[in-house]
């Protein structure tokens, strides 16, 4: 077990490699990331998987905008023989109320602004767009062609790979359980495996950074939210868009390869932790 480390990165999903990727290409030294189960064990391999500019404020369409331009030569950059499988097929966002339709047309004054091609279509475009599409009840969409999908789990492993290229070491089923300090700065983790001196400490661990800034009395303000989602067989292609109603909760895409990923979200879920019980197959939940 690594005993100290200029940098220690808490979490293995795609923001904790991407983290450790980059502070290793500008020259920082001595990074270890650690994961408490595998890489993308947690949110980042749990995702809906599309990647979009179509946003209301402009900082997200700014960090968007400028994630969809990275993605179209994120292979190359990282020198990954694989495919990250960067899909842009547009994304289609449906209007339902008359509320909706300002909020969308006002979302789109601010992607404008910033160069993003979005744009109003009626139900009839949209359902040329998708023509599965079930239009009624819908007044109308906006839609962006280079919005899209991107696979989590491809990408995470993009990151990690050119990471320990530059020397990042990666330790993997090994968890984060206690922030360290003297005075008023960190100075490590304790692991369950040991402690890691660090004077710089990333937590990335998603909703789990509550648990870990907890340790050292920071009450930060997440909780975990637990959504359903669908993966089908690959079939036929016949849909190019991601589909989202924010007025039912609900999106669906198709993937480069054919399966449908879709996803709704259930108000009434507890926002905290669950664990399937042992031997149960999705019929009981237990509070963590």
């Amino acid at each position: 077990m690594i005993k100290r480390a200029d940098y220690v990165i808490i979490g293995g999903g795609v923001i904790g490699c991407a983290i450790a990727y980059n502070l290793a290409k500008k020259g920082a030294k001595n990074i270890v990331l650690l994961e408490k189960k595998y890489l993308t064990s947690g949110a980042t391999g749990r995702c809906g998987a599309g990647v979009r500019m179509q946003f209301g404020t402009e900082t997200n369409c700014l960090l968007a905008k400028n994630s969809i331009e990275m993605f179209e030569s994120l292979e190359e950059d990282l020198e990954y023989e694989g495919s990250i499988e960067f899909k842009q097929g547009g994304y289609l966002l449906l209007a339902y109320t008359e509320k909706m339709v300002e909020q969308f047309h006002k979302n789109l004054g601010v992607q404008h602004q910033l160069g993003i091609p979005s744009r109003w279509v009626t139900p009839e475009e949209a359902k040329e767009i998708v023509p599965h599409l079930n239009t009624q009840g819908l007044l109308g969409a906006t839609f962006c062609a280079k919005d899209g999908h991107c696979n989590p789990f491809k990408t995470t492993d993009a990151y990690a790979q050119a990471a320990q290229r530059l020397g990042v070491e990666i330790i993997t089923y090994t968890e984060a359980t206690k922030l360290l300090t003297k005075g008023d700065k960190i100075c490590g983790v304790e692991t369950n495996k040991g402690v890691i001196e660090s004077p710089a400490v990333i937590c990335c661990a998603g909703s789990y950074s509550r648990e870990l800034a907890a340790t050292i009395g920071i009450d930060l303000p997440l909780t975990p939210e637990r959504h359903q989602i669908l993966v089908t067989e690959p079939v036929e292609m016949m849909q190019g868009p991601m589909v989202m109603s924010f007025y039912h909760g609900l999106y669906c895409q198709q993937v480069p390869h054919g399966s449908f990923i879709m996803g709704l979200g259930d108000p009434n879920e507890l926002k905290e932790y669950i664990i399937m019980a042992p031997g149960s197959f999705c019929t009981k939940w237990l509070p963590r």
